[in-house]
């Protein structure tokens, strides 16, 4: 940029300023006016532009009053419009408890009058770390002292909601975000109530205890001028906001209403923000998305899709992703981590109905920036064309707001802890992430889910001893196709001599040494294919175990034994080093279970006559290569399931040792049975001569010859 359009910029900027104070000189407001023109119960009231207007705007309005419903003067046609809120101290108060075992209640909520938003909101059932659930386990009403005693290593119940602070915004969970009205002949005004402070009432217990509720409520005030020239603030409108929190409920019931207190029509749009602040929960990889399900007319049910981060959407920007109009409405939308989930279901007035077509919503995401490395999604839904009469209030929007845990039971069966009907009829089991491989098909995850489930109450829910129970059922139901694997490969073994001329005969002609191998194994009734059958046939289990092991929130922190793998949804720690001292594709901790799974790999191998080099003779190169594989399959490993959650190699590594033994007990069984059928063997000679070939040839004597 040079000098000269430098100084213009400048001094632009500069005149800017001088008119800008100039004006706000001019259009200060006047002092506070009499006490009458607000209610006496309530402070004196603040100045408040809207977010996306001057302090003041000349637009022309119909007669206003000096209380609500009462009729006045008119004002004067050029007086300007001046806005107050009625103030309000910055509070919070709690909702719910984090002591399960005397209310009931599965989560506590923080509420923060700024914005009538949640600061926090945490599940008294679930923890931050799994230490904190074996201390909560072993000491139980000491476990706050304790906690507090050493916070570095105690983190407290497990926060589901919370804060997102980026350079720009403050998102707060469930906060009420801007606030649009339109009056007749004018143009749209706009606040933005998420940052600033509502009036909070008292927290209501409902007497037999089931419930408890707070009420918060926003209120503007706008400036009449009657023909005298006494000016007066007079209420324009209020928001109001109530949470509901009830025991043995993950849902949080919040109902909004907008109050004309004006004798003048308008039309009122208000933004809900929704969930916000779901914890990343995997430390490998940010599995976070945003999720929404759409109502399908067609088959009356709702389907579940996600979205992650792309590039398409800006720091700040709303993105729709559809509305309550569409041919395929969108009835809920929220965040879901791992494990846990919120959804934000808009509730129709008919309780029969999935769908609220009768409300105008728009429902979009945001990006959000929660730290310099990672970036967040915030939901909102906005409620537009509320058309609202003269001192008359709109009716109720109720939120449903599901913050819990993504239980495959408590979604779908009707019998299942905390499971409410609306669970199974909106889909929320689709939150659960079961993978898109095509080798793990859902029905096979969702099986394997309900088979650990199973198994863990036959072991007293200790779900390593689960997982072990499956392993045996898994070997079971293959263990007649192992034993035929095994028979195939022990004849190949013993065809070694005759494989090893053909492929001398046909060491030039590769299609013809295929063919006679194939026709030798057809005689021989080997199938090839069978040797490596079994491992195909385990590839989807092991892939639906993984998907599993990243979905089951029943594994988070579920321990196998008490001092090591405390948590099988994460890898097995028995040592840590400093983070300085961090070993290159190991981290900076020891996980003992992938060695062990290292070392089950290798028995496999060295067992197994094909991994092991026992087959055909083959060329030292390929000997060699063999040898390598033998010893390179089982590193690979190592460092492939290093950092996998020891669930999953707990269960390849007791896959594999029982597959070490099957094999050893396979193979004795079969070399028996072919030695008691080789005693068993015996001569029988028919009577007469044998055949010319079989039979010695005569002695020649001295005088024989060859006759031409």
């Amino acid at each position: 940029m040079n000098l000269q359009r430098f100084g213009v910029i400048l001094l632009v900027m500069v005149a800017a300023v001088i008119l800008l104070s100039v004006y706000v000189r001019r259009h200060q407001p006047p002092p506070p006016g009499p006490a009458a023109t607000a209610p006496a119960s309530q402070p004196a009231t603040q100045a408040v532009p809207p977010a996306s207007s001057p302090a003041t705007d000349a637009a022309t309005a119909p007669a206003e009053v000096a209380g609500a419903g009462t009729a006045s003067a008119p004002a004067t046609q050029s007086a300007p419009n001046v806005w107050f809120e009625l103030p309000a101290p910055r509070q919070s108060a709690k909702l719910g408890s984090l002591d399960y075992s005397r209310s009931g209640y599965l989560l506590q909520l923080d509420v923060v009058s700024s914005g009538a938003a949640l600061h926090t909101l945490k599940l008294s059932r679930y923890f931050a770390t799994d230490a904190d659930k074996r201390l909560f386990e072993s000491h139980g009403d000491q476990y706050e002292q304790l906690r507090q005693k050493n916070p570095d290593k105690y983190r407290g119940p497990y926060s589901l909601l919370n804060p997102v602070i980026d350079q720009q915004n403050v998102f707060l969970p469930l906060a009420t975000g801007n606030l649009t009205v339109l009056m007749e002949g004018g143009k749209p005004l706009t606040w933005n109530l998420a940052n600033r402070p509502w009036q909070m009432e008292q927290v209501q217990t409902a007497p037999d205890g089931k419930m408890q509720s707070l009420t918060l409520s926003w209120t503007l005030l706008r400036e009449v001028t009657d023909e005298s020239g006494k000016a007066s603030r007079q209420p324009f409108l209020r928001v109001c906001k109530t949470y509901r929190v009830t025991p043995s409920d993950y849902t949080v019931y919040v109902g909004l209403r907008v109050e004309n207190l004006s004798p003048i029509p308008l039309t009122v749009s208000l933004e809900q923000m929704g969930p916000a602040g779901v914890p990343r929960e995997d430390p490998r990889s940010d599995l976070r998305k945003a999720v929404y399900g759409r109502y399908n007319p067609a088959d009356a049910a709702v389907q579940v899709q996600r979205r992650g981060l792309d590039k398409k959407m800006q720091l700040g920007v709303p993105m729709p992703i559809g509305s309550s109009a569409d041919d395929r409405p969108v009835v809920w939308l929220g965040l879901a981590n791992k494990f846990f989930a919120s959804m934000m279901y808009l509730t129709p007035r008919d309780p029969q109905n999935l769908a609220a077509t009768e409300w105008s919503a728009r429902f979009s995401i945001r990006a959000a920036k929660e730290s310099p490395t990672s970036a967040v999604q915030v939901p909102s839904v906005v409620l537009t064309g509320l058309a609202l009469g003269p001192g008359q209030s709109s009716p109720t929007a109720e939120l449903e707001v599901f913050a819990g845990p993504k239980k495959r039971e408590m979604f779908i069966h009707a019998k299942a802890a905390y499971h409410r009907p609306i669970y199974q009829r909106l889909n929320y089991l689709g939150t659960i992430d079961l993978g898109s491989c095509f080798l793990t098909p859902a029905w096979l995850t969702l099986g394997m889910m309900w088979l650990l489930q199973a198994f863990a109450t036959v072991s007293l829910g200790n779900y390593g001893l689960a997982i072990i129970l499956l392993v045996f059922v898994v070997r079971l139901v293959l263990h007649p196709l192992v034993k035929k694997s095994q028979v195939s490969m022990m004849h190949m073994q013993k065809m070694a001599p005759q494989i090893q001329k053909l492929r001398e005969k046909y060491a030039d002609n590769k299609e013809a040494l295929n063919r006679e191998m194939m026709q030798v194994y057809k005689q021989q009734g080997i199938t090839p294919i069978m040797g490596c059958l079994p491992m195909l046939l385990q590839m989807p289990i092991w892939f639906a175990l993984f998907t599993a092991l990243n979905a089951a929130v029943e594994l988070r922190h579920a321990g196998f034994l008490p001092f090591w793998i405390t948590d099988l949804a994460n890898p097995d720690v028995v040592a840590r080093w400093p983070e300085q001292f961090s070993i290159p594709l190991l981290g900076h901790a020891l996980h003992l279970l992938p060695i062990l799974l290292t070392v089950a790999m290798f028995l496999q191998a060295k067992i197994n006559p094909q991994m092991a080099g026992q087959t055909a003779p083959v060329t030292p190169e390929q000997q060699q290569q063999q040898k390598m594989m033998k010893w390179m399959m089982p590193v690979m490993m190592l460092f492939f399931f290093y950092s996998a959650p020891s669930g999953l190699n707990l269960y390849i590594m007791a896959s594999t040792f029982a597959g070490v033994v099957e094999q050893v007990v396979i193979k004795r069984h079969i070399q028996a049975r072919e030695a008691a059928a080789a005693a068993v063997e015996t001569t029988v000679r028919l009577p007469g001569k044998a055949a010319r070939v079989a039979r010695p040839k005569k002695p020649r004597g001295p005088f024989w010859f060859k006759r031409g």
